[in-house]
Order: structure tokens, then sequence, then C-alpha cells
């Protein structure tokens, strides 16, 4: 078991290693972890600051930074010669939809019985389906989707997306879960997660009587990978319920993990945030009351 900085060491090589990287993909992370939760602004340079720290230089910063720009996520403000950035309306609801589910633990409830949606013909059938699956749906023919019913409201049926209601023995709820999504890569996905994390997890496991103290810069730093690492992971998971899912699924451990890092390192991350970063009226505001009640 390493020391704190030799895994945070450990994790920015690995960030390094993957190709291409996706400096604007960590910049979202840094805005949703981080930001969002303190109004949705930064001054440029923290942001050059922090990415700098995860050895990703200026200019790629820039360049991410207009990319992120264009596509609607960051709008710009100048003042004299400081820019700030600010999540625009487009990407503060992104957050909201996600961030439910980047910050649960334990398994989905479900009630055993499924949601199907069976889509008309027409031109638009292939962005009607696109926009079940980014929605939880799984495809299982053509024009024929499904998803877990979990409670809540139900979804009315039109002239292009028919929804009906069914139960199926749970002994058919794997079956049908792995004909409508590729659990097998998922779960490696969070294996690879599990033994990415696991000695930072043992690190700074609540139970440990020799936890080690931890900086406030390498808590915002491994705060940030982490959930980095898990919102890619979590953004495409469906979140079944449990009699859906293999008896091995790994993905209620990577979240457990991921909680307890996460809660070791929030309020020293935090203390960093209070030091160094501003907006555009100074030093940023507090935390929402719903921060705190993440994981």
């Amino acid at each position: 078991m390493g020391t704190i900085e030799e895994e945070q060491e450990k994790l920015v090589e690995r960030f390094h290693t993957q190709k291409p990287i996706r400096s604007w993909s960590m910049i979202i992370s840094i805005f949703g972890d981080c930001i969002a939760p303190r109004g949705g602004e930064l001054w440029m340079g923290n942001i050059t600051q922090i990415m700098e720290m995860m050895g990703v230089n200026s200019g790629v910063v820039r360049t991410a930074m207009s990319r992120l720009a264009s596509d609607g996520w960051l709008e710009r403000t100048r003042i004299g010669r400081n820019s700030f950035y600010r999540l625009t309306k487009m990407g503060r609801e992104a957050f909201d939809q996600a961030t439910p589910r980047i910050y649960a633990r334990g398994p989905v409830n479900g009630n055993g019985n499924w949601i199907t949606a069976v889509l008309s013909d027409g031109e638009d059938r292939a962005e009607r389906r696109e926009k079940l699956v980014a929605q939880g749906f799984g495809v299982i023919a053509p024009n024929v989707l499904i998803k877990p019913d979990t409670g809540g409201c139900s979804p009315v049926s039109n002239d292009k997306i028919v929804y009906m209601q069914s139960s199926a023995p749970p002994e058919k709820a794997l079956q049908l879960a792995g004909q409508a999504w590729n659990l097998d890569n998922l779960q490696r996905g969070y294996n690879d997660f599990i033994e990415t994390y696991q000695s930072l997890g043992d690190l700074l496991d609540p139970d440990n009587k020799d936890t080690p103290e931890v900086s406030s810069r390498s808590a915002l730093i491994i705060r940030i990978m982490l959930i980095h690492d898990l919102r890619r992971l979590v953004l495409r998971d469906p979140e079944l319920p449990q009699q859906a899912l293999p008896g091995n699924w790994a993905g209620s451990i990577a979240r457990e993990l991921a909680a307890t890092i996460y809660n070791a390192l929030r309020d020293n991350g935090e203390n960093w945030l209070d030091s160094n970063a501003r907006n555009a009226q100074g030093a940023l505001p507090a935390p929402v009351p719903a921060f705190f009640e993440r994981f």
C-alpha cells in the first residue's frame, strides 16, 4: 500500500495513458463535482491551475475551453484581462440530471415490472430510439426497447411511441437485461475501477487506525479524478434492479468504494476551493445544502 501522494501520482499517470486525453471531459467533471454546487462560475486561472496539477498544460486547457463553449456547455465573461466561465442553461440541466445518478449508492429498487416502448415507423425513428436509450432504455429489437419499472410517473403513449407495462419471472429478468444491455463490458469497467481505487479505499477507510493526513490539494485532485472515472461508468449504467443483475455484479462494490474515498476527501477538497477558487464576484459561495447529501 503506497502513500496518498503515490496513489495520486498513479492516477495522474493513468489519466495520461488514455489516448486521446479528453481534457474537455475532465473539465466537465471539475464543474460538475466542484463548481456547480457553488454557483457554477469559475475564473479561468483556477481552471488552468487545477488542470496543471493533473499535468495538463495551459494551451491544451484553452483549446478544451473553446470546445466546451462552442458546444454550448460553458459561456465566458471577461472582466479586464480576466475570463470567467459559467455553466450555460444546457450545462446546468445536464448536471442536474446526472448528479443523482453519479452520487447514489446501493442497489436500485425494482418491483419486477418492465416498461416496453414500441416505436412506430417514420424518418425520425432512429432519433426517437436514441432519446429513449439516453433515458435508460435498452434495445431488444430495432423498434422495441425495455426499461425496468422503478416507480414514479409512467410515460404516456403517443402516435410515435407506445408504452406498455409488463412483468417477467425473476429467472427471465437477467436474460432480458443481458439481451438489452452489454453488461459484460460494464462489469469490466467497474472491475477496472475497483482495481484502480482499492488501495486508496484501504488507506482512507474510516476503520483504518493509520489513516494518513491528506493535503487539500491532493484531496481535490483525487476527488475529481475519482468522480471523473465513476461518471463515465455510471452514465452508461442502466441502473437495473437487483433481480436483473448478475450475482457477482461489481457496480455496487464500485459505488461503495467511491463513497468511502469521496467522503474521506470531500471537506478537505472544499478547503482548497475556499482558499483559492474565485468567480467574477470574488470567493466562491458555499456549496448548496444538497452537496452534503452526496453518497
